[in-house]
This record gives structure tokens, C-alpha cells and sequence, in this order.
């Protein structure tokens, strides 16, 4: 029952959950990270999400192999005004690339100052967990929540196959699109995949995967996303820094 489900309350135990992990994990030493969670309870996915890794939702059509991302995240970059506006309003300072160098990859940072060496860091977003000396100039914890109703990404799906002829007014299903064709599907990965990797094609190399018999295992699957991303960055970088890479997938079904 959608008016019994406690909707606010769930998205606030995320938030508050996010926040608290920010106070209490041991991350002085080796630093913050991003966070992204997927919650699926009963028809409800509660989506969560704090830096620059991504969560998407996407649907599969069993018939047609069509697969379409519903929803993605949001990147907590700086330089989005809202960001912007709080880091400023707390003493921290944005650094934004010129639109050139953002073309080829460079990220707007918030710039803070490492107590222990004394150097000037920019961290390259706005929202993480345990990169506590960026948090004094406005790097916070919260994620951004959002809820989708699996039920309505599948009669979504469907609906848009929906038609009007032109001269005879008359609505066109297409029969292709049964709603118990349309599979849900999760995935959260991190920048260090995503920057080097299409989200459409992360979502269709996904979906074969869980739904399409001759297929690769998921697990193989995500081996070569991985390694296709690894593999981008050895390039782009001469083999000197390679960002963490880490995907994770999974079926949402009622």
C-alpha cells in the first residue's frame, strides 16, 4: 500500500546511515571514499548516493533485448550550483577546469589544505565519506535519495510502445511489450569504471549477462568491463595511476 509505505522515514535512515559511517569510520590514514547503495524493498528501490560513483536502473524486454536505462545518479560534482554554493558559504574554494580541459576528462575540484603535509589538495567531489579535512570546507556525507516504483518502469515500458495511427486515431499496442517481458535490473559502479566506460554499454553488457541464455556469466561480464576500464586507463596514463574499479549488478523483481 503505497500511503502505508514509510517513504520519508527509509530515506532518512539512508541519510542518516551515511552520515553516521562518515563519523565513525577509520579513514584518517587512507582517506575518504565515494558510497552508492541500491535498497530494494517490496515494489520500492531507494537509490543513495554520495560522490562520483553511480548507481543506474534499467529495464530489460525479454522479447525485443531492448535495454533502457529508467534512472541514474547523479555525479556530486563542485561546480553544480548547489554544490558550489555550500562549499563557498563554508570557507572552502572550487576550482573549475577551463571547458577545453573538461572536453578530455579533467574534473572541478574542492580545493583544502592536507594538515599533515601542508600541500593544497582538490578533492573531485562534493559529497563523500571520511575525507574529513575537505569537510570543514563543505564536502558532506548526505547522499541524495531517491525512490522509483518498479511497478510503473514496467508499465512505463509498455505505455511508451503505445501509439496513435495518424488517420484512424486508433491506439497500437505493441505486443512485444507483456509487462512480465520487462525485467528490472542494478547496477552501481564507480568513476573509476565509468569514466572510461559507456553507461549504455555497461547496461547491455549487464543485462545479455543476467537475462540471455548463451551470454557470459555476470561474473564474467563484470571481469571485462573491468578489465576493458583497467586496461584504458594504463593508456591514458602510461601505466603511472589507475582510479579504483569496482562494479556491482543485480535482478529487481516482485
Amino acid at each position: 500500500n503505497e500511503a502505508e509505505h514509510p517513504k520519508k522515514e527509509i530515506q532518512q535512515a539512508l541519510v542518516e546511515s551515511f552520515i553516521e559511517l562518515d563519523k565513525e569510520a577509520p579513514a584518517e590514514k587512507s582517506g575518504g571514499c565515494t558510497a552508492s547503495v541500491v535498497l530494494q524493498l517490496g515494489r520500492w528501490v531507494y537509490v543513495a548516493n554520495a560522490g562520483d560513483s553511480r548507481s543506474l536502473i534499467a529495464t530489460y524486454n525479454k522479447k525485443t533485448s531492448e535495454v533502457k536505462i529508467e534512472y541514474i545518479t547523479r555525479e556530486d560534482k563542485p561546480d553544480l550550483p548547489e554544490e558550489r554554493k555550500r562549499v563557498e558559504s563554508m570557507g572552502g574554494q572550487v576550482y573549475v577546469p577551463t571547458p577545453e580541459k573538461l572536453q578530455m576528462g579533467a574534473s572541478s575540484r574542492v580545493l583544502y589544505v592536507d594538515k599533515e603535509t601542508g600541500g593544497t589538495n582538490g578533492l573531485a567531489m562534493s559529497r563523500s565519506i571520511g575525507d574529513w579535512a575537505a569537510g570543514e570546507k563543505g564536502v558532506i556525507p548526505d547522499p541524495t535519495v531517491d525512490v522509483l516504483d518498479i511497478t510503473k518502469l514496467t508499465k512505463g515500458q509498455c505505455e511508451s510502445r503505445a501509439s496513435v495511427g495518424a488517420s484512424s486515431g486508433e491506439t497500437k499496442i505493441d505486443n512485444s511489450c507483456d509487462e512480465g517481458n520487462i525485467e528490472v535490473f542494478a547496477v552501481s559502479a564507480t568513476d573509476g569504471l565509468l569514466d572510461f566506460m559507456d553507461v549504455d554499454n555497461i547496461a547491455k553488457t549487464v543485462a545479455q549477462s543476467l537475462y540471455e541464455d548463451e551470454s557470459p556469466h555476470p561474473l564474467s561480464a563484470c571481469e571485462s568491463l573491468i578489465t576493458t576500464a583497467a586496461s584504458a586507463w594504463w593508456s591514458a596514463k602510461n601505466g603511472r595511476y589507475r582510479d579504483d574499479i569496482a562494479i556491482s549488478v543485480s535482478k529487481l523483481s516482485l
